[in-house]
């Protein structure tokens, strides 16, 4: 049993100082580069004339901003010596902007305005992130937050939560033991200091800041806390709630530690939920009209997507062919919506007779890849056939990535609510997609599993429009087998897979599966 408590989504304010300060200083740098050429008097003058031209551009540079991850939570990150991100995608919101806006007539200024429009613009993001970045370390943008927990050990939970590699919005201010654990042993537990890098060691002691009893409104606002985080035991919590109502209609926030990892890692942890969760969690969603919607969002992009892929695939499929023995189209099946089984349509990436031997995890440099299906895999134009599927409505643009039968099978018996992704239809990409690399084992299933949880119950137009921006940076970037590596350890999944009997973690290797040829 965990503490229900449902918020909505909501944009950090370290985001929304980006993302405004962005939407500016685009704006300015190009009223800048204008009066630099032109002068005041004409330059309003030809912002009155092409404004829209202006503003499609404005548009098209926080899009690709966006895309480009330049609002992911970099800043909380260790520092690198320079980040090329910001360059990068600048030059290329330049290239694009640039084909917008003089792709009209009467756009007059030259190309030497535009590049000194983009180089204030790079001067600036590059400065935005940086004051940014000094103010979190000073710890500002920080919500003041207490621990409420009846073990050290949950604690610690909640601690190692918070360091994850994105930002933490709170500064831990102390623990208010609530359980039969003294006072004495909540001692000698750390924490990061506030603003720090998220993958820096604990430093800072956190002291206990009172007791139970002493927990009420005038005891929080004295201290300036805004935030309780809640990590108690089951029998515990139910004894809890009245004081934590009280306090809510107050106005104080309180978190439990499945609300963090949902807001701050992005998924739903496997050890923290229930059947009870998962229904409330449905009920919560508005399920039919965000699906109709999608399937009208999916033929549309899917008929327009194919004007462009048709003859991509048919010059890829042509390479395919030529550079190695069999079919260019790869068939396979797959587990669809509500565990019907549909073909998916690929193009061939590996060689023909890549399974002969039975049907094995795809490696990190897997030999049976061509290489023409290397590159095709990189730029994912071996997945234009797809949007077939998704024009017969046996796949969405966004959702879970559809698994071969034999292989979920075995998943479903390995990891708890796996069935749960059959719930809505599998995607081109999804939110597990572009969070976690390609899944070589069942325990990295089971950890993907918890990113597609957060689809399920998140899923909105919004959403699938945030995830296909984000999946931009995903095939640039690439998200492979190694940076498995990468991500924040959890620990609490971990435990509840190690607790379950050996038999129903391995996985055979004639009932393994490859991501398909």
């Amino acid at each position: 049993m965990v503490l229900l408590f449902q918020r909505k989504r909501h944009i950090s304010m370290p985001r929304r100082c980006l993302l405004f300060g962005d939407l500016l200083i685009v704006l300015l740098a190009q009223l800048g580069a204008l009066c630099v050429r032109f002068g005041w008097n004409d330059a309003m003058l030809y912002l009155a004339r092409n404004w829209i031209g202006i503003g499609v551009s404005v548009l098209v540079y926080l899009l690709v901003f966006y895309a480009s991850g330049m609002y992911e939570p970099a800043w909380n990150r260790p520092a690198r010596p320079f980040d090329f991100l910001p360059l990068a995608a600048t030059l290329l919101a330049t290239a694009l902007s640039a084909i917008v806006v003089f792709a009209n007539p009467g756009m007059v200024f030259g190309r030497g305005v535009w590049i000194l429009a983009s180089g204030l613009i790079l001067i600036a993001v590059y400065a935005l992130r940086a004051v940014l970045r000094l103010l979190l370390r000073r710890g500002h943008f920080l919500k003041r937050a207490l621990l409420l927990c009846d073990t050290p050990d949950a604690a610690r939970e909640l601690l190692a939560i918070l360091r994850d590699g994105r930002p933490c919005p709170f500064r831990v201010d102390g623990i208010v033991p609530c359980g039969t654990a003294p006072a004495s042993a909540f001692a000698g537990i750390f924490a990061a200091k506030p603003g720090a890098p998220a993958d820096a060691e604990p430093e800072r002691p956190v002291p206990v800041a009172g007791t139970l009893s002493e927990l009420d409104a005038d005891f929080l606002e004295a201290r300036e806390i805004s935030s309780l985080l809640v990590a108690v035991a089951p029998d515990r919590a139910h004894d809890l709630l009245p004081r934590l109502r009280g306090l809510r209609y107050r106005g104080f926030e309180i978190h439990d530690r499945l609300a963090l990892c949902e807001d701050i890692r992005r998924e739903i942890p496997l050890a923290y939920i229930s059947e009870e969760w998962l229904m409330q969690s449905a009920m919560n969603c508005a399920v039919l009209p965000i699906r109709r919607t999608k399937r009208i969002l999916d033929i549309a992009a899917a008929l327009l997507g194919l004007v462009p892929g048709l003859p991509l695939m048919l010059l890829a499929g042509l390479l395919v062919k030529l550079t190695s023995r069999g079919p260019m189209i790869y068939r396979q099946t797959r587990v669809g919506l509500g565990g019907r089984p549909y073909t998916l349509y690929k193009l061939r990436t590996m060689c023909d007779h890549a399974e002969d031997a039975g049907a094995v995890w795809s490696a990190s440099s897997d030999a049976r890849v061509t290489p023409v299906g290397y590159f095709l895999r990189k730029w994912r134009l071996d997945e234009i056939p797809q949007l077939f599927n998704v024009l017969k409505g046996e796949m969405s643009l966004v959702g879970p990535r559809p698994e071969r039968p034999e292989f979920t099978a075995v998943l479903e018996k390995a990891i708890p609510f796996y069935n749960e992704r059959t719930l809505v239809p599998p995607g081109l990409t999804g939110w597990a997609q572009i969070w976690f690399p390609y899944a070589s084992s069942i325990d990295a299933a089971a950890r993907k599993l918890q990113f597609d949880l957060y689809y399920v119950k998140n899923m909105s137009p919004l959403l699938d429009l945030s995830i296909l921006l984000r999946t931009f940076k995903t095939i640039l970037v690439g998200l492979r087998h190694e940076d498995e590596s990468l991500l924040q350890p959890d620990e609490s999944l971990e435990t509840l897979l190690s607790s379950l009997p050996s038999d129903a973690r391995s996985a055979p290797d004639a009932t393994q599966s490859s991501p398909g040829r």
